[in-house]
């Protein structure tokens, strides 16, 4: 059993839908789960974990989700080296299909200059998530579930 935390932005919900099927998934393996909104997250509430999980929408030309950028920033110094750790991100062709589903490459940076551990693919989404989550997204779960 993992103790994994999910931290994630979410302006018109479909972000938090796929955080909480992950989430369901990955609780029926016996993970311990803790679901934390941006919007009401500080660095020093993530506490430890054996796996992180961030995930953003992408909006605009390529922006995150305003409280998850919000975050993201303040949580630039945290100590992530040799950390396991995973992204979700999501997009929408109504914004500039040059950045779809940008969050998700803006979060692999991030891990890649704290020297974290990316243990999967990033789960990424253009348009409603709502077809995939029995699928696509509860795939990604269990995947992720046996590596770790």
């Amino acid at each position: 059993m993992s103790n994994i935390t999910i931290i994630y932005g979410s302006g018109g919900g479909n972000t938090e839908l796929v955080c909480e099927k992950v989430a369901e998934v990955l609780g029926a393996k016996n993970h311990k789960i803790t679901l934390l909104k941006a919007k009401l997250t500080k660095p020093e509430d993530v506490g430890d974990f054996d796996v992180l999980i961030l995930a953003s929408p992408t909006y605009g030309h390529g922006q995150l989700e305003t409280y998850f950028e919000k975050f993201f920033m303040s949580f630039q110094n945290a100590d992530l080296k040799g950390k396991k750790c995973c992204t979700i991100g999501l997009g929408d062709m109504k914004y500039d299909s040059d950045y779809l589903i940008e969050s998700a490459n803006i979060i692999e940076e991030f891990y890649k200059e704290k020297e974290a551990e990316v243990i999967i693919r990033p789960l990424k989404i253009a348009k409603s998530p709502i077809p995939h989550l029995d699928g696509l997204v509860a795939k990604w779960a269990e995947e992720l579930s046996n590596l770790i």
